[in-house]
Parts: structure tokens; C-alpha cells; sequence
């Protein structure tokens, strides 16, 4: 284990510091840009993920008055070509070297995992970080990182009832049924393929990260193929007023014929149904699908809210 600063320890997490974890990370998050970003559903539902190793991908840093200082998350989805970490430190803690430590723990861990990935593929390591906080910009580019990207919170607030998207001619939207999930992971995981950095979980321990039974599960039909999905949550991290869209993807082969914003505009209607005063979703700031630009024209905002940065681990080699 990477060394800690005197007074400082590692350990694994246990579900007791569910609520813990997530108090020190929003007190952080909440100084830092005035809202709230995680929720003890989704810390839970992180740790307990099937593939997911407390002792392997999680740790916390306890300080001498027994409280969690910071905490580090360390992962590798299939194809193993990135592996993801993100590490946050308590304000009462900052400045002592415990984001260092962090993010030097999270490289060996990642380091360890390089060789999940195919012999001869780069594998690059990503931390993610809140944007435009110039003292973990710093840290990161004193050890080797760069920033690859930007994700902006687009934001909508309902001012009347939204209006229903219009019909598309040979497309159904409905709200997909139990037995539609499997095909909505595939649909998903398909329209991806060609957006940065999109690595998808195996199938259970996707379904596992959207087994909220209040989600918004909505699929486009052309003839009996799923050919895109929205699926949201009824609260958004930020404000439990908003919804919250966790993915909305069209397979290439239907892209350019407004399903997308269709599937958007039936979940504000859906939202709205639920009282909600509005829709909050991330997106990629260079997605290759114009995202940004539909969210814009669907009457969204931009506010910029993380960063990407990357450290190549391994690079390419030519197959043996």
C-alpha cells in the first residue's frame, strides 16, 4: 500500500460507512461547487456490484479520530483498455498529502490490472475529477496526467407541461417491459461503441447499477428491434426535485431521424408526470453524436461539472 501521511491509515470499506462516505464526498462536492453528487444508493449499490472486490477496487483513509478522511475508488470494465479512478479527500483534510497518496495508491492498483487487457492494446489510466479545481489539476499534471475531457451537467427546468415528442413514422416509444431489459444493456451497450472512453459493465452488474424499480426504462421499436433506450432516474443527485437521465443512446444504423430527442422530450413528459421540476443528465462535450447540440435544442443547458484526465499505463504494441 501506498504510504499515508503520520496519523493516517488505509483500510478496505464495509457497507457501515455507506453514509459516511457519502457525507464526507457531498460536504467536498457541496464547497466545491455548491450541490451534492452522490447518493447512499449509489455508493451502495457501487460497492455491492457483482465483479466488484471491496479489498481490490475501494479503499477509505481513516484519520487518528477514527473518522473516513478520503476515500478511492479503482475499476477496470471490459475491454480493460482503461482502467477508472476517482479519489476524494475530506476539506478538513486537504492539504496534508492525502490526494497524492490517493492517486499514487490508485495508479498500483491500476497498474495491476493492466493485464486484464489484450496482449498489444494500450491501456491508459483515467481519474476523474470535478472541472477547473486548479490544485488537482496540478497534482495530476505533477504525476503525469493530462486532461482528455469534459462532461457538462445540461440541465432543463419545467416553466409549463411539456409538449409530447411528435410520431416517427415506423417508430414506437413505450416504456420497456421487465423482459426488455437484456435487450435494452445490448441496444445500449451497441450505441456506445463509438463514444470516447465508453466501457461498458457485464451485463449483471449493469442491470444491478439500474435495478431501481422507480427508473424510467423507455425504448424505441422498429418493428421488433429495440433500436434505442433511455433510462433515468426519478432523482437526480444534484437536486431530488430534477429527474435524471442516465442514458440515452440510438443505434448508429437509426441515428440522424430524431429518435433521440424523441426519447428525450417522452422522458420530460414522463418526468413531469412525476412531479418533477425539471431534468438534469451529463454528457461528453465532444460526444462524436452532436449530443450537446440536442440537448441545446431540446432546451437544455450547459454548465461544466467534471474532467477526464489520462495517463497511459502500457502502450501499443504490434499483436505477436
Amino acid at each position: 500500500m501506498t504510504v499515508l501521511p503520520p496519523g493516517y491509515r488505509w483500510r478496505p470499506p464495509t457497507l457501515d460507512d455507506v453514509a459516511e462516505a457519502v457525507a464526507m464526498e457531498n460536504a467536498e462536492a457541496v464547497a466545491l461547487v455548491g450541490v451534492t453528487l452522490v447518493s447512499e444508493e449509489w455508493q451502495r449499490s457501487q460497492w455491492t456490484s457483482p465483479g466488484f472486490v471491496l479489498e481490490e477496487n475501494a479503499a477509505v483513509v481513516i484519520a487518528a479520530d477514527g473518522r473516513i478522511a478520503g476515500t478511492l475508488l479503482v475499476e477496470s470494465t471490459p475491454p480493460h483498455r482503461a482502467v477508472f479512478q476517482i479519489g476524494v479527500v475530506s476539506a478538513d483534510h486537504h492539504g496534508r498529502g492525502l490526494g497524492g497518496a490517493l492517486v499514487d495508491e490508485g495508479e498500483r492498483r491500476a497498474r495491476a490490472m493492466v493485464d486484464l487487457a489484450a496482449p498489444g492494446d494500450r491501456v491508459v489510466m483515467h481519474a476523474g475529477t470535478l472541472a477547473d479545481e486548479p490544485m488537482v489539476a496540478a497534482l495530476l499534471a505533477n504525476r503525469g496526467f493530462a486532461e482528455v475531457r469534459r462532461f457538462a451537467r445540461m440541465a432543463i427546468a419545467f416553466e409549463h407541461e411539456p409538449e409530447p415528442p411528435p410520431a416517427l413514422l415506423g417508430i414506437v416509444l413505450r416504456p420497456a417491459a421487465d423482459d426488455d431489459r437484456s435487450a435494452v444493456y445490448r441496444c445500449l451497450q451497441t450505441a456506445f461503441e463509438d463514444h470516447w472512453g465508453e466501457h461498458h459493465r457485464e451485463e449483471d452488474a449493469w442491470l444491478h447499477a439500474h435495478a431501481d424499480d422507480e427508473r424510467l426504462w423507455l425504448v424505441a421499436v422498429d418493428g421488433e428491434e429495440i433500436i434505442g433506450a433511455l433510462v433515468g432516474s426519478p432523482r437526480s443527485e444534484e437536486d431530488p426535485d430534477y429527474g435524471y437521465v442516465d442514458q440515452l443512446g440510438v443505434l448508429r444504423s437509426h441515428r440522424r431521424r430524431g429518435i433521440a430527442r424523441a426519447l428525450l422530450l417522452e422522458s420530460f413528459c414522463e418526468f413531469h408526470r412525476l412531479g418533477k421540476r425539471g431534468v438534469h443528465l451529463h454528457v461528453d462535450t465532444r460526444s462524436p453524436t452532436g449530443a450537446t447540440h440536442l440537448y441545446e435544442r431540446a432546451g437544455m443547458t450547459s454548465a461544466p461539472r467534471f474532467a477526464t484526465w489520462e495517463k497511459e499505463l502500457r502502450p501499443a504494441s504490434p499483436a505477436q
